[in-house]
């Protein structure tokens, strides 16, 4: 009996032994808990909510599964640019609910405000939309990455390619917020640099109810008015540019969010002819792309916009980092590293990370035109 028992013991621990080296344990570890913040209220609130759906459709995709883990998301919102309680949802969701890491972010004030809490805690965060430029400069993290851009990322082209369709004289035209300053400071740097001429700068708040006044203010010497303006207030300028008499007399540019493909049929033609730098339009003609695209259609029966896609990149992102590392999120370091080295296929094409965590990737210079009765941004002949 007792030697039928200790036979019957060797013959377990052998098949334990076997089906470990098959990668199948006998209990699956605890899942990657990320902590997902997005904006969900105010100007901002539906590109708070699109980053948030697309990062759930990856992950549905793929099983909420990477590296051998499960993935469980937890969400947490805010309004529209407070920072305050931006860092108040990561202090819960990192000291509360014990994530391992954070994402989402789509404000550039949020996205500052963390900064100091996850190098206190030597917590991973991956933004996916604010572009905060300090942080890939002066204000580098070795804790923070991205998997969309630098708000003066886009800006540089725009600005350097205006003065080769022979603008001298331009009207910058931002939300007076950390992001706005950014983006349009990008346009007028190059623009500038290039032997242009900024003759003036006007800054209406975020959430202004109406333009009239500031567009009143433009002066009508200018060659170019450039805009970095988002949300619900991209939709109110374009809209009010057009019912100002503007459009037409003086062309209108600036960063992709301007003419958003989420609400590109509602501008209508007004949005006609407007010339936007951005690195994904929903006109790319890749697999890629059109897969997501579908997927995303399919599941929220609305259009993908930009925001959208920087959050499906950023999942893809944190999903491969784990795959490199077998799951092991707890080994930070080994974590990072991966994270670093990381590559994606993306919908808007192949992107890798610099030394500074910042996407390497195409900037796309479009024009909004229709087509087949679409309205779409799409990239021709035109751009030089």
């Amino acid at each position: 009996m007792n030697g039928s028992r200790g036979l019957m013991l060797v013959v377990l621990a052998a098949l334990a032994l076997i089906l470990g080296a098959h990668g199948v344990p006998a209990q699956d570890r605890e899942p990657v808990r990320i902590g997902l913040i997005y904006t969900n209220s105010g100007p901002l609130a539906q590109l708070g909510i699109d980053m948030r759906d697309a990062n759930l459709l990856y992950w549905g995709q793929v099983g909420n599964r990477a590296g051998g883990r499960r993935v469980e998301i937890l969400l947490e919102s805010t309004a529209s640019n407070k920072p305050d309680e931006g860092l108040t949802k990561a202090r819960k969701l990192v000291e509360r609910d014990r994530v391992h890491l954070l994402t989402g972010v789509l404000e550039t004030p949020v996205a500052y405000a963390l900064r100091p809490y996850v190098n206190e805690k030597k917590m991973a965060l991956v933004i996916n939309i604010a572009g905060a430029d300090g942080l890939t400069k002066q204000q580098r993290s070795e804790y923070i990455f991205r998997s969309s851009f630098s708000n003066s990322q886009h800006s540089h082209p725009l600005g350097e390619w205006a003065y080769k369709q022979g603008y001298r004289k331009m009207v910058l035209l931002a939300s007076d917020f950390a992001a706005g300053h950014e983006h349009i400071g990008g346009v007028a740097r190059t623009f500038v640099g290039a032997g242009g001429q900024v003759i003036q700068e006007i800054y209406p708040p975020l959430g202004a109810p109406d333009f009239a006044p500031y567009l009143a203010q433009i002066r009508r010497d200018t060659d170019v008015v450039a805009v970095a303006i988002f949300g619900s207030d991209a939709m109110r300028i374009v809209k009010q540019y057009a019912e100002f008499g503007l459009k037409g007399k003086i062309p209108l540019i600036g960063k992709g969010g301007l003419t958003d493909e989420a609400f590109l049929d509602k501008l209508g033609d007004d949005a006609l002819g407007i010339v936007v730098a951005y690195q994904w339009s929903g006109a790319l003609d890749t697999p890629e792309n059109r897969k997501y695209r579908e997927a995303f259609q399919a599941q929220y029966k609305r259009v993908a916009s930009i925001t959208a896609e920087a959050g499906y990149a950023g999942a893809q992102m944190i999903a491969k980092a784990l795959e490199a590392t077998k799951g092991d999120v707890e080994n930070l370091d080994s974590f990072l590293t991966a994270l670093k080295k990381v590559e994606i296929d993306s919908p808007r094409g192949h992107v890798t990370l610099d030394q500074f965590h910042n996407p390497v990737q195409n900037i796309y210079l479009m024009k909004t035109e229709k087509k087949g009765g679409a309205y779409q941004n799409t990239k021709g002949k035109w751009v030089k």
